[in-house]
């Protein structure tokens, strides 16, 4: 990365543009609700137990099959 990028050099030469209220406070607004959780349904918890306890029944049933 010795030699210089024209088009980041271009990049850093733009002013900066501050964004106005009404944008600033829609960008935020959408960003919140990107953050919140959404509420996951149930099966997916019974199957994500049931994965895990299958997998851990193999790794029991394989690792005592070693000795």
């Amino acid at each position: 990365m010795s030699r210089p990028d024209p088009v980041l050099d271009r990049l850093a030469a733009l002013p900066v543009v501050e964004p106005t209220p009404e944008l600033s406070a829609s960008l935020r607004a959408a960003a919140l609700v990107r953050l919140r959780p959404r509420r996951v349904h149930p099966v997916w918890a019974l199957v994500v137990a049931a994965s895990v306890v299958s997998y851990l029944g193999w790794a029991v049933q394989f690792s005592s099959s070693l000795y």
